[in-house]
């Protein structure tokens, strides 16, 4: 008997910006996953790792509370965007 299980995903070939406000952090491995609430009902996971930035200098710890933009290739699992940030700005 075999049984198959297919996950559907998207992948952008451009870059993505997300803004909002920081609800949860997530410490990983080699950085952490923010989840960023937009305004509008829809939440991020932003993927931040000091290795996938665009300028390593520009990495930094987000705190829970805060707005802000990130910029990176981004993946969708139904519902569920997620971005491997290369660039935090201010919004």
């Amino acid at each position: 008997m075999v049984i198959s299980t297919t996950l559907w995903a998207c992948s952008d070939t451009g870059s993505y910006t997300a803004t909002g406000t920081i609800t949860v952090i997530e410490m990983g491995k080699d950085g952490y996953t923010a989840t960023l609430n937009t305004g509008n009902g829809q939440q991020v996971n932003a993927v931040i790792s000091r290795i996938n930035m665009a300028n390593s200098n520009q990495y930094r710890q987000l705190q829970q509370g805060e707005q802000v933009t990130v910029v990176g290739d981004s993946t969708r699992i139904g519902d569920l965007i997620s971005i491997r940030v290369m660039e935090i700005k201010n919004p």
